[in-house]
């Protein structure tokens, strides 16, 4: 048995985190910034899922969520992963990994961690030097320009 045992049912929101295999910069472009936030919102819909902070990052992505007791954190992750990169294969080509095997997560126990977490991913961006704010950064839950389906539950 593996020591990265997940550890379902706190209850809690969790930080998670999964790099692409190699971190390669895949989400340079819109398109696969477009598609990577479809997915997640199908997923979302399908799992029901709280979605409390995303940010799509050039080679990694960054969701704070609530996962109801009906699923499990490695559905979803399996979900939003393996659902990405077959359309990703399918629309752009290529085969083989496209993420990293594992990601990382972390019970956020309280309302001070999960306000930090957020405040994280959200400001993700900016501490990478790619927008001055965070509201400008498209691929994130702080954007604020109108989109037709914002990812907030």
């Amino acid at each position: 048995m593996s020591v990265w045992r997940r550890f379902e049912g706190h209850g809690y929101p969790v930080l998670v985190t999964t790099n692409i295999e190699g971190r390669r910069p895949i989400f340079s472009g819109p398109l696969v910034s477009e598609l990577m936030e479809q997915v997640i919102s199908e997923v979302h819909a399908e799992e029901r899922f709280e979605l409390l902070a995303f940010v799509i990052m050039p080679d990694h992505l960054h969701l704070v969520l609530a996962v109801p007791q009906s699923t499990t954190l490695g559905r979803v992750m399996q979900l939003i992963k393996g659902r990405f990169a077959n359309r990703c294969h399918k629309s752009f080509g290529g085969s083989g990994p496209l993420w990293q095997s594992r990601y990382h997560d972390r019970a956020l126990k309280g309302e001070r961690e999960l306000n930090a977490a957020i405040a994280y991913v959200e400001q993700n961006p900016v501490a990478a030097g790619l927008v001055a704010e965070a509201a400008e950064y498209r691929w994130s839950s702080a954007c604020t320009t109108p989109l037709p389906v914002r990812l907030r539950a």
